[in-house]
């Protein structure tokens, strides 16, 4: 049982990716709404205010920012110690360095490409497409580098960067299917843990168990 992290630039196909990772390896797929149901029955339902918007510079010290920041690490902690899942975005590739039975990937392509990609989903002008994708990058870069400290441009933090503007998204799957299995027959040598080692919280991982379908191993 492992892990995948999948850090996707806006318009990479990153999501796509993902989803066909999770179904061709039996694995669960989990994203922002997940993470959320999780979150909210702790009571923490301002998350999309946290995560959708750029902080003023106060409201990096907010202590309601931070707790919600700090539970959100807590929740994906134990999403990965349940295991057998691919995670999507929300810093995870930062949050499972150093595990022995993780992999991180990152999903990028060029800016043109993206755009345009992102103008034939929403139409629009391709002026309207860039402006939406850049603001949108920016708020979510902010979160990821702000509030986690964790450097998504950083190439050394993933075992795998991905451009879909030249390897198309069936393809990415495929290697990313493959690197895994691999992974799980010969987990790295230059990393002791693994995310069976991590420290969760019993009622958040039994919650967690639930809704996942199944127990942590």
């Amino acid at each position: 049982m492992g892990v995948i992290t999948i850090s996707r630039q806006i318009g990479s196909e990153g999501t796509f990716i993902a989803k066909q990772v999770a179904e061709q390896l039996g694995l669960s797929f989990v994203d922002k709404q997940d993470i959320e149901k999780v979150m909210h029955e702790y009571g923490f339902s301002g998350f999309d205010e946290v995560y959708d918007s750029l902080p003023t510079f106060w409201e990096r010290f907010d202590q309601h920012r931070y707790r919600t920041v700090d539970f959100l690490l807590a929740v994906m902690r134990a999403f990965a110690k349940v295991g057998n899942v691919v995670m999507l975005g929300r810093g995870g590739f930062g949050l499972l360095q150093g595990y022995t039975d993780v992999l991180n990937v990152r999903i990028k392509a060029p800016l043109e490409v993206r755009v345009q990609r992102k103008q034939k989903e929403r139409g629009g002008t391709e002026e309207q497409a860039r402006k939406a994708l850049i603001d949108q990058e920016l708020v979510r870069t902010s979160f990821v580098q702000s509030d986690l400290q964790y450097n998504q441009r950083d190439a050394s933090l993933f075992d795998l960067v991905i451009d879909t503007g030249i390897v198309p998204p069936e393809t990415a799957t495929l290697w990313i299917a493959d690197a895994y299995q691999q992974l799980m027959k010969r987990p790295r040598i230059d990393a002791k843990t693994s995310r069976a080692d991590i420290v969760v919280d019993d009622v958040l991982l039994k919650l967690v168990e639930k809704m996942l379908g199944r127990e942590a191993r």
